[in-house]
């Protein structure tokens, strides 16, 4: 079940929830699939880096550098739901170290930020 869900993952548009997944893996093998069983399957998957959830959405994305270990920052378009994934390490090691200023520690930064993408802004525009 884990490559049936890390399949429908990776085929995915946009983010998608743990119920978006139990849907289509539903579909596709023509039996039904809890959500809560894919919520684990998907808790392996950020665990190994082979997925990043997006928390203000509560959805998940294939990782397409799952070899690759440093923080994420996501661009959420507000309109059409796809993200846009940017490396930034100077962005990502100033805020570490402004936590580790601050007393934090074990740090796990998700930084994400809301908006309108290209395409969706082009549309508007038109």
């Amino acid at each position: 079940m884990r490559a049936e869900i890390f399949d429908a993952l990776s085929g995915a548009e946009k983010p998608a929830s743990a119920y978006d997944l139990a849907e289509a893996v539903s579909k596709s093998t023509g039996r039904r699939v809890a959500a809560n069983s894919v919520y684990r399957i998907l808790d392996v998957f950020v665990a190994a880096n082979l997925a990043r959830r997006i928390e203000s959405a509560n959805a998940y994305v294939a990782n397409a550098h799952p070899e690759c270990e440093h923080d994420c920052i996501f661009l959420v378009c507000d309109v059409c739901g796809r993200v846009a994934h940017v490396d930034d390490d100077k962005l990502a090691q100033s805020v570490r170290g402004s936590a580790e200023q601050a007393g934090f520690s074990r740090l796990r930064p998700v930084i994400e930020v809301r908006g309108c993408c290209a395409d969706c802004a082009e549309g508007d525009a038109a």
